[in-house]
């Protein structure tokens, strides 16, 4: 009888083993460890922004009536022909004393511009394709003695890489 016993929980035991073996076979429910390495490599440039200023030579006025002019090309490529990689934004700026004997106006491809605070408004320079910007600064002396004005203007062109926002609204 203890033997049968015995016999009887044995093949309980089975029945529930294999049982349960069929019902993980068949639910489709796996168990396991997966061990996985990424290995990334990347070779990455940085952006190169091209802003060039070519510019006349010093000029030199020596008679009231004279008028100076001076020009200048703002360019978003060098001499080899290679583009600005981003788009820049550029403001001029015009730095001299302060002086009533001097009258400055400065001109963007024959248009006037307006001065504020010593600068133009801003400018955009495209990635695009190849952009001159040309320049004139008209210098009038008023009603002085030209020996008694010792002036040194000096030009200063003033750019950032333009940011890619969305407009804000």
């Amino acid at each position: 009888m203890e033997e049968n016993s015995k016999n009887e929980k044995r093949k309980i035991t089975l029945i529930i083993i294999w049982s349960m073996v069929f019902i993980f076979f068949f639910s489709g429910l796996s168990m396991g460890k997966e061990f996985s390495k990424i290995t990334l490599e990347g070779k990455a440039q940085v952006a190169e922004p091209i802003l060039k200023v070519e510019s006349d030579k010093t000029i030199k006025i020596k008679h009231l009536e004279d008028i100076g002019i001076y020009q200048f090309k703002i360019k978003n490529y060098d001499e080899t022909g290679n583009v600005t990689q981003v788009d820049l934004e550029y403001e001029i700026e015009i730095l001299a004393d302060s002086n009533k004997n001097i009258s400055l106006k400065i001109y963007k491809e024959n248009q006037e511009l307006k001065i504020s605070k010593n600068k133009t408004e801003k400018f955009l320079i495209t990635k695009e394709e190849k952009q001159e910007d040309n320049y004139k600064i008209e210098i009038t002396c008023n009603k002085a003695a030209i020996e008694e004005l010792i002036q040194e203007i000096q030009i200063k062109v003033h750019s950032k890489q333009k940011g890619n926002r969305q407009a804000e609204g």
